[in-house]
């Protein structure tokens, strides 16, 4: 059949039709099924159609289902997936697992769902991101253990499973090979040789990309699909026919020869490569799968030579970019080394075919073949010779280099990759039984290698010294296998090792770099820039010492221990150019270096020579001794966390396969440390570290281990802080002095390195050490203090008796005079104990030939006095002939020429400079006639008469500050026991207590060295003690009469400055006018506030001329919109069927509020309720101050260019800065009220009376911003429905029928209503009598008449209320609308503009919203209550901002609300109510005020105290209170009939009526009756609101103790409200409550509303007697009948309309107008789970509501729980990205977002963003920032209570330091 027939056919059809025939039994039908197909294919895969067509790509997924959709036959295949591995293919950033417990091989991965089904717990594992793909590995038991195959996996887990039908199969069987092949058509046809051949291969792949997800998704079908797929991918028979059986190991048998002969070709491909990492990561996606397998890999390298295919690719690789060597002599040099700038070394293009290698050998049968084959060692070798010198280093000596070379790295990652991590595998096979053959195999390999490298070249006898190489590999390769040879015990080195000049030339290279690191470290390289300190800083690091200092310093031991000692020891010296700076005549030509320089090279060396005899890394210690060695080395340093460790640690055993390793880690690291649990300190979060134990510092620390280990010089000192703190803690101190290093004693080494002891014993040594001491007594100014105690610690070491035994070597005769320099010719004796009392007489020192003796009579002699205060220059520091020469002494000098010459000094300067120099010894002729002493021409003779134990003396007695010199012991006996005592007690020792112990130690090894001791000490004068406490003192009194006289000139300076500020001030008092003492005025000012300006530092009060303000950072808030009403905290969802309930604070208002303005009239409504719930401004301040020209000056600096650094993160041209004293955030400053006197408040209001008020800038914006909303609202309206329109238009018209107050001429209604017009000030009111009148006992249901009047007195004052305090054009009034402009900018414009409402209704809601809010987040702050309250006020002053918002709130027709209120009104007032009040007349209105129980109390109250003169009166304010308390208890009277039954109201109602009014329990009863007597009749009590039934309150029946219970529960809060401003106001502490029930009753006791006092805490029969009832605090105005029977009938007018429609009935139904109380909780975000695990898995696969895709980078918000688009385009609205749209509209720019794939936080500030941190720990109190390490996290609940701490204290500012400008790309 033709294609277009069966095109025709459709889809569906046709495939049916093929897959009948190509199933049939018949030959016949399959012959014509075959042929039909071929005809079908030749059509949509022909070359000349697109391969990128869906119609074709549609077709074939048809055709391959067979007549079932392409979904139904996955489905079905898929059922038959009896695959016992699953196989499961990733591309890169594929989250996968990894778990070391269960893996066989370090590649082994997981992919989530296996892993999830397998039993992993307490294993070892980690998560991690794929780099480049990878394939899950369950099931695969050459990979992993079968304990971690899931449940799916593994051998004979799908052998139940049924075969897949041959007809199932068919069609795909036969159209897959053909798509394969277009594929590959495809590919060939697109192949372009060339430079952009990489451009066209990913253009080919881009058109292929829908055909090869197509395959993809057929590979996820099982593995029957994928047997279909390998067939014809690794068969060539498959081509011709279509057969299958072969199984899935002969396929990837099949599939790894093909790979491996083409592997030589992979070397090529890599350096071609334009993009190497992607190509290097599909080749390692490749080999690790198949060399993972060890049968597979031995099998190819036993019949494919695999191993030399990969080492030739490698050597082919790096003879591309050989270059000759210029290590020694370049001319003679034929060596070859690669070239460390080639792309190949510097984009790691190597590191595929090294970790193919590394993977083939990580497999103990192919290392044993690797290793037993001779050419494969010696190509390997040969190999690692290319990398042996390179990246040669040439001292600059003139001139700094022009270009600094950057490709040092790459020579050290060459080196630790492609050669050190090769050898590590090889070496771990090595420690097995029975290799001792495969380690002395690869060492005749390195050592043949190593003999032609010298030659080629051409070695000298010494390396240049201005030449350095880091890179010796070969090197390090020999030293760590005859380390592990020795450790074997099958190897003899001196078999090895035997020729005493190749050991010369092995260490040759090791010592140079050895040198050059002190070099660098002493500025010597500093001309060759900053790179060579980075190579030295990595040359120690933590991931490279193990395979470069290590090896290094093992083969320095391992020669030394081979070669002569003095020959050693002369070589290091001569190597770091210290011998000539030891010579006792120092000539100042000879010294290559300055003297800095010189120091710290002779410190150098002495470090090395400490190093070698004290590192043991090679020399005994075993794996677990190394690890903890390591460990508290890096604990040492500082405090670490456990991944710091593991990555610190050179083993890495996180990167190790199994977990004994690991064990070891952890079983060591609980021995030496202790965990400190993480905390916030410092503004950051800190995380779970590590610190050293006690005995660690007692027993462990190791400083000569810690500064091999030491990156900077900064961190050996670092460790030393910490060892000093820890002894001064523990009162472990001996001396004053900061003590010396706590040198560890010798240890013992394996016996083959036993002669490394031997330098210790090396007579150069010791005249090294002797050099030392006598320059450390003789110089002027001491050597550093470094250099004297690693002299010290080698002596300590030589007499170890571990390192010798008395009189174990033979004398040898020494002459009187021994040579300068050569210190083998200074002892007589190889032991150092008996060279110890050794003395040497003279040193002969050679004279320069151009010296002469005159020249020496010239040079002046130095007293003791000048040497103390002379300077340290060369001179004096040994830079002249022999110290003893310029100073004399018992030193004659004599020359030779035609005669003797003789210099004599005179006998009292003979001594005197005796006892200072320390000549005393047992043969002192101090006192007796200078020695005559002769010399041949050109020589001069110092006398010495030292030995080491003589000035070991001095030097201590140099170093104590106590007034005795040493005292040995008595006897040896009591030396040994003295020693022994100290051993075993440690204690941090100084410089004189170290010298002692030892001193004590050499008196414990013989008994002639205590007698020499003894006699040392016997000889040493006492006089010179006290001579030298004597000087002491004398400088002593020095410096404290310097110092009384420098404070003496302080304080005469103090008193000047004094005076003359105090003479200004007077003459500025004279000048002014009402100074005198007697004024009232200036009684007044002493009485006024005064604050400390940050910037200026003046005492000032706070003036209308020069005002004061408060620093302060004003934000918008969305916190108090954010609390629910249920007890438990919300949660973050993290299931499907886990939702969150949306019903919060600000939601419930806002809804309140739109349907209130739906039925009421607009200026009622904003009267009667606040905003602010969400975007309300919230006000801040650090409680620092400033003046207002002070503050414009500081704003002025931070705009100039040399500020601009300063202000990265501020916003200065928006008025942000950050405060001078504690550089806290701020934005704006608010004004102090200046203290005014009475006459001068009476005057400044006379001056103004009649002055208009001003437009402020506040109001201005209000009015801008309230018309474009109001266009908006016209352009919403032009779009609705005519009808709608129609309705609109007339509600319009019945409103404006009624005259309205504010439709009145202005001048009109100052006549007719009597009142000051708002745009004049009040007058003085009369103030109210203080004394409150008393309450009788017994409170009825009537009126007082003083209460009435203090009504009618507050109404007066109300009607007289302005609001303008601030003269006009004053600073202060500036300042004044200044920082309200700045609040009204705080927040955005939906939260403070509100449509079809004046200008002043906005700002006055706005102004009072300011207010509540401040109030309400001060109270969420305290607690939500004031139990067990924190005492301490807040340091912003509310009452200077209420002084600002009362400036800007319009207090007109606030005494019509409080007549409304009180019931209580004029007689104008009356008529006029009488006529508003009219019922006929309402039924025609639409909109009316709002009836005043819908009115909220606390508003009512912050407005009516903004309209108050000030000061506010007591009184007033408590009468304010009283009658807003009745309001709100009506209103819960109204709340609690509302959850009534029918026919608990009917009980009610009637027990009220009932019963007699008399008492306080019956006062509740009647007015609950009367007002269900007039509510009844309305249908309130017919609605349904599912609100109610929110509340905790659920009574079946209502007693009286539940009603009372809810009546306090449903007032408590405003009553909370009141106290704080009743605090703020009159600054009166809140009072003291510990029980939370008794809370009720302390509030209104604070806020003066009781008639009688209260009963007691203890008084409990009164309380029995009386219990209190909140109905005893009601204070009425009017009987209390008849006022809630008018706040009723106000209430029933509205809602018994008769005229109006049903669709005017409120919303919800009428109950949704009453105020709800919700018992709101504090404020939190929502709770995140225990585990992150659970937010991981579910939320990174979520798609987002917005765009509908998943996110990249999905975010959580931990407000509101919603999922977001971080940093994506896809959500984007007017160049604004979703995280900072969602931070406006759920926080008023406030938002906190977990980041998913990362587990951190992310908070938005406005324009600003910070990385707060995680929330999530793992195990060792961790963070795990972008999820790299994978470890499993769990919630900190610490961090999680800080992280809703500062969200609820709007303390984000100030807590995160690390702001960035996220310019709305979040």
């Amino acid at each position: 059949m033709a294609a277009a027939q069966l095109i025709s056919r459709g889809k569906r059809r046709t495939a049916a039709y093929l897959k009948a025939f190509l199933s049939s039994d018949s030959e016949t039908s399959r012959l014509q099924g075959h042929q039909d197909l071929h005809n079908l294919l030749e059509h949509f895969l022909s070359p000349e159609r697109s391969i990128d067509d869906p119609e074709n790509l549609e077709w074939l997924q048809w055709l391959v289902a067979g007549g079932d959709t392409p979904e139904d036959f996955a489905k079905i295949v898929r059922r038959h997936d009896n695959a016992t591995t699953c196989g499961l293919v990733w591309t890169a950033n594929f989250v996968a697992y990894r778990c070391r417990t269960c893996g066989i091989s370090p590649c082994m991965s997981l992919c989530a769902d296996c892993f999830q089904a397998g039993n992993h717990t307490g294993h070892d594992f980690n998560m991690f991101r794929s780099q480049a793909g990878g394939a899950c590995d369950c099931g695969d038991t050459s990979v992993m253990k079968t304990s971690g195959f899931c449940h799916r996996h593994g051998p004979g887990r799908n052998m139940n499973v049924p075969p897949c039908p041959h007809d199932v199969l068919a069609v795909a069987e036969a159209i897959i090979p053909r798509i394969l092949l277009r594929v590959v058509q495809h590919f060939r046809d697109h192949c372009r040789p060339g430079i952009d051949a990489y451009e066209a291969d990913m253009d080919a792949v881009h058109d292929a990309d829908s055909v090869l997800t197509y395959l993809h998704d057929l590979t996820r079908m099982g593995a029957a699909m994928r047997k279909v797929l390998t067939h014809f991918l690794t068969n060539p028979q498959t081509y011709k026919n279509f057969t299958y059986g072969s199984t899935p190991s002969v396929q990837k048998d099949a599939f790894t020869r093909t790979f491996v002969q083409h592997y030589s070709r992979v070397s090529v491909v890599l350096v071609k490569a334009s993009d190497a990492d992607t190509m290097s990561n599909r080749v390692v996606h490749i080999s690790v799968q198949l060399f993972s397998n060890e049968d597979l890999t031995r099998q190819m390298v036993e019949t494919h030579q695999l191993l030399e295919i990969v080492l030739a690719a490698l050597v082919h690789m790096m003879e591309n970019i050989q270059i000759q060597s210029a290590l020694h002599d370049p001319d003679h040099n034929f060596h070859m080394v690669v070239n460390c700038s080639s792309s190949t070394l510097k984009d790691h293009r190597y590191w595929p075919l090294v970790s193919d290698l590394i993977n083939i050998l990580s497999h103990r049968s192919t290392a044993a073949m690797f290793m037993s084959n001779s050419s494969l060692l010696s190509m390997w070798a040969e190999f690692v010779s290319l990398f042996t010198g390179m990246n040669l280093n040439v001292r600059e000596l003139e001139h700094h280099v022009e270009f600094e070379p950057n490709t040092y790295y790459a020579a050290f990652s060459a080196e630790l990759e492609a050669c050190a991590s090769p050898m590590w595998t090889l070496v771990g096979h090595c420690k097995q039984k029975n290799t001792d053959h495969l380690c002395r195999a690869v060492i005749d390999s390195c050592l043949t290698t190593l003999q032609d490298w010298f030659d080629a070249i051409c070695f000298q006898e010494t390396p240049p010294p201005l030449q350095v190489s880091f890179h010796f590999p070969l090197h390090r390769h020999l030293a760590v296998f005859i380390s592990q040879a020795v450790r074997n015990g099958a190897i003899n080195i001196d078999t090895i090792l035997g020729d005493p000049d190749f050991l010369v030339k092995l260490m040759a290279h090791p010592l140079q770099i050895q040198v050059a690191l002190c070099e660098i470290h002493s500025g010597m390289w500093v001309r060759n820039g900053l790179q060579i300190k980075g190579q030295a800083m990595t040359y120690v690091q933590c991931h490279f010492c193990c395979s470069m200092i290590d090896l290094d310093i093992f083969l320095l031991q391992l020669c030394t221990s081979r070669l002569d000692p003095d020959y050693c020891v002369r070589t290091v010296l001569e190597r770091f150019s210290v011998d000539e700076f030891l010579s006792l005549a120092v000539v100042p030509s000879a010294l290559p270096m300055n003297l800095d320089q010189e120091l710290s090279m002779l410190q150098g060396a002495l470090l090395l020579l400490c190093t070698l005899q004290s590192t043991r890394t090679h020399l005994g210690l075993n794996e677990r001794d190394l690890l903890r060695q390591e460990m508290v080395s890096q604990l040492c340093m500082s405090d670490r966390t456990h991944s710091q460790l593991m990555d610190l640690h050179p083993k890495m055993p996180e990167r190790t396969t199994g977990s004994n390793q690991m064990k070891d880690f952890e079983a060591a690291l609980k021995e030496v440390a202790d965990f400190k649990a993480p905390n916030f300190e410092a503004g950051g979060m800190q995380q779970g570290t590590y610190t050293p134990k006690a005995s660690v510092w007692e027993h462990e620390f190791d400083p000569i281990f810690i500064l091999v280990r030491a990156v900077h010089r900064r961190d050996f000192q670092t460790a030393m802080d910490r060892y000093t703190t820890h002894m001064k803690q523990a009162g472990l101190m001996e001396g004053s002095e900061s003590p010396w290093p706590p040198f560890r004693q010798l240890q013992k080494v394996l016996h083959t390195y036993q002669g490394i002891r031997k330098i210790l014993n090396s007579k150069t040594l010791h005249g090294l050490l002797f050099c030392i001491l006598w320059k450390a007594l003789t110089l002027s100014q001491s050597l550093p203090e470094p250099i004297i105690y690693l002299c010290i610690y080698l002596l300590d070491m030589a007499v170890d008796p571990m390192c010798n035994k008395p009189a174990a070597a033979a004398k040898e005769d020494v002459a009187a005079c021994v040579p300068d320099k050569r210190w083998e010719q200074w002892f007589p004796s190889s032991n150092i104990l008996t060279n110890l009392r050794h003395e040497i007489q003279y040193i002969s020192v050679p004279l320069p030939q151009q010296e002469s003796m005159e020249d020496l009579e010239d040079i002046p002699e130095e007293n003791e006095e000048d040497m103390d205060t002379a300077s340290p220059t060369p001179s004096r520091l040994g830079f002249t002939l022999a110290p003893n020469v310029v100073r004399g002494g018992n030193v004659v000098v004599t020359r030779s020429r035609e005669g003797q010459t003789r210099k004599s000094p005179d006998a009292s300067t003979a001594s005197s400079e005796s006892r200072d120099q320390g000549s005393s010894s047992c043969d002192d002729t101090s006192g007796s006639e200078p020695m005559d002493t002769t010399s041949s021409s050109n020589e001069l003779k110092i006398e010495v008469k030292q030995s080491i134990l003589s000035m070991l003396v001095k030097l201590h007695d140099k170093l104590s500050k106590d007034t005795d010199h040493y005292q040995p012991p008595e006897t040896w006996e009591d030396a040994d026991l003295k020693w022994s005592r100290g051993s075993r007690k440690h204690k941090a020792r100084d410089g004189a207590h170290v010298i002692g112990r030892l001193l004590d130690r050499i008196a414990a090894t013989c008994q002639e060295n205590l007698d020499k001791l003894k006699q040392l000490c016997c000889k040493t004068t006492p006089k010179k003690f006290h001579r030298r406490a004597s000087d002491g003192g004398d400088r002593e009194e020095r410096r404290r009469k310097a110092r009384d006289k420098q404070a003496k000139l302080l304080a005469e300076f103090a008193a000047k400055q004094r005076t003359f500020l105090e003479s200004t001030s007077m003459d500025e008092d004279d000048s002014g006018e009402g100074a005198s003492a007697e004024s009232p005025e200036k009684e007044v000012a002493q009485e006024e506030e005064v604050y400390d300006c940050v910037i200026c530092g003046q005492t000032d009060p706070s003036t209308p001329d020069r005002p004061i303000g408060r620093v302060v950072l004003l934000l918008a808030s969305s916190v108090l919109g954010h609390r629910t009403s249920k007890d438990e905290p919300p949660r973050l969802p993290c299931s499907d069927g886990a939702t969150l309930d949306m019903l919060n604070c600000g939601n419930t208002y806002d809804l309140r509020q739109t349907v209130m303005q739906d039925n009421f009239q607009m200026s009622s409504c904003l009267q009667s309720v606040s905003v602010g719930w969400f975007g309300g401004v919230y006000v801040q301040s650090c409680g620092h101050f400033l003046h207002s020209d002070c503050h414009k000056s500081y704003i002025r600096s931070l705009r100039s260019p040399d500020y601009q650094h300063t202000t990265q993160n501020i916003d200065v041209d928006k008025g942000e800065f950050t405060c001078p004293l504690c550089r806290q955030l701020a934005n704006s400053v608010l004004p102090c009220q200046p203290h005014q006197h009475p006459l001068q408040k009476l005057a400044m209001e006379k001056k103004r009376y009649g002055s208009h008020k001003k437009t402020t800038p506040a109001k201005e914006q209000i009015k801008s911003e309230q018309e474009k909303a109001a266009l908006a609202q016209k352009a919403a309206e032009a779009s609705k429905p005519e009808e709608k329109q129609k309705a609109d238009q007339a509600q319009a018209s019945t409103s404006e029928e009624l005259p309205s107050q504010e439709d009145k001429p202005e001048d009109k209604k100052d006549e007719e209503s009597g009142r000051v017009s708002p745009e004049f000030p009040r007058s003085i009111p009369t103030p109210w009598r203080q004394q409150a009148h008393v309450m009788k006992e017994n409170q009825t249901l009537d009126p007082k008449p003083e209460f009435q009047r203090m009504i009618k007195d507050l109404g007066e004052v109300l009607r007289k209320a302005t609001n303008a305090d601030c003269e006009d054009d004053s600073i202060l009034r500036q300042g004044v609308e200044a920082i309200m402009e700045d609040i009204t900018k705080a927040t955005y414009p939906k939260y403070k503009v509100f449509p079809k409402s004046s200008v002043d209704e906005s700002l006055n809601v706005f102004v009072h919203s300011v207010a509540r809010t401040n109030l309400e987040l001060e109270l969420v702050q305290i607690g939500n209550t004031i139990v067990n309250h924190s005492s301490s006020s807040r340091k912003f002053g509310f009452v200077d901002l209420l002084h600002v918002l009362r400036f800007h709130f319009n207090a007109t027709g606030m005494d019509s609300l409080w007549s409304k209120l009180t019931t209580l009104y004029s007689d104008e007032e009356e008529r006029t109510c009488s006529v508003r009040l009219h019922p006929e007349l309402l039924m025609l209105v639409e909109k009316r005020e709002t009836p005043m129980v819908l009115r909220d109390a606390s508003a009512l109250l912050i407005q009516l105290t903004l309209s108050l003169p000030w000061p506010i009166s007591k009184a007033h304010f408590t009468c304010i209170v009283r009658v807003l308390f009745t309001l709100l208890y009506t209103q819960s009277l109204v709340d609690i009939s509302c959850r009534f039954s029918e026919e608990e109201r009917k009980a009610w109602r009637e027990a009220g009526t009932d019963k007699a009014a008399s008492t306080e329990c019956m006062m509740t009863e009647s007015m609950l009756s009367c007002l269900i007597s007039h509510l009844v009749h309305t249908p309130l009590y017919h609605d349904t609101d599912t609100d109610l039934q929110r509340v905790d309150i659920s009574q079946s029946v209502w007693s009286p103790h539940s009603v009372e219970h809810h009546i306090q529960k449903y007032c408590i809060h405003s009553l909370r409200i009141a106290a704080l401003l009743r605090r703020h106001l009159f600054k009166e502490d809140l009072p003291d409550c510990q029980n939370p029930e008794q809370e009720f009753q302390t509030l209104v006791k604070f806020l003066d509303l009781q008639h009688v006092p209260l009963p007691t805490r203890g008084d409990a029969s009164a309380a029995r007697e009386r219990p209190f009832t909140s109905a005893s605090c009601l204070h009425w105005a009017v009987p209390a009948t008849q006022m809630i029977s008018h706040w009723c009938q106000d209430f029933t007018s509205f809602v018994n309309r008769k005229q109006g429609p049903a669709k005017l009935q409120p919303r919800g139904g009428y109950k949704s107008l009453l105020l709800k109380n919700f018992a709101w909780q504090l404020p939190c975000l929502l709770r995140p789970p225990s585990s992150y695990d659970s937010i991981f898995q579910y939320h990174r696969q979520r798609q987002c509501t917005m765009c509908c895709s998943v996110p990249k980078e999905p975010a959580l918000c931990m407000v509101c729980g919603e999922l977001l688009c971080m940093k994506g385009g896809c959500c984007r609205q007017q160049s604004v990205m979703e995280c900072v749209q969602h931070s406006i509209s759920c926080g008023a720019g406030t938002g906190v977002f977990l980041v998913v794939n990362s587990s951190t936080i992310i908070v938005v500030r406005g324009p600003r963003a910070c990385l707060w941190g995680s929330l999530y720990l793992d195990s060792h109190g961790e963070e795990d920032r972008d999820l790299r390490r994978g470890r499993p996290l769990y919630l900190s609940e610490d961090r999680f209570r800080v992280l809703t701490q500062q969200w609820i204290s709007h303390s984000f500012d100030h807590m995160c330091k690390r702001w960035l400008w996220h310019h709305n790309r979040l």
